[in-house]
């Protein structure tokens, strides 16, 4: 999939001969997922973030949170003024996710 993203502008998603989606690449996550990952590298490894979104990773000081979109910009504000953060990313759920979420909507 990531030579999907590398090289695709415009996606078609098909499923028994439905079209489920057609568009550009970047706005299928924008239409279907309606949630983004914030990955926090914490000074103190063993905080409990369960109050900030879902915790789907964790693993050596490392925490991964699936939070809703609308919120991501004030859960991460959030994060910053409550521990002692070393590193934070914001990301887009991988595409995978994303176009399995898709089929889903469909069944």
């Amino acid at each position: 999939m990531a030579d999907v993203e590398a090289l695709c502008k415009r996606v078609i998603v098909i499923h028994h001969g439905r079209i489920l989606f057609d568009g550009a690449l970047s706005s299928l996550g924008d239409e279907f997922a309606a949630y983004k990952t914030i990955g926090v590298v914490l000074e103190n490894g063993n905080a409990p973030l369960d109050e900030y979104g879902e915790v789907i990773h964790r693993e050596e000081g490392r925490v991964t949170l699936r939070v809703p979109k609308a919120e991501t910009s004030r859960v991460a504000a959030r994060l910053l003024n409550d521990h002692d953060i070393l590193d934070l990313t914001i990301e887009e759920p991988p595409i995978e996710d994303v176009i399995e979420l898709v089929f889903a909507q469909e069944r």
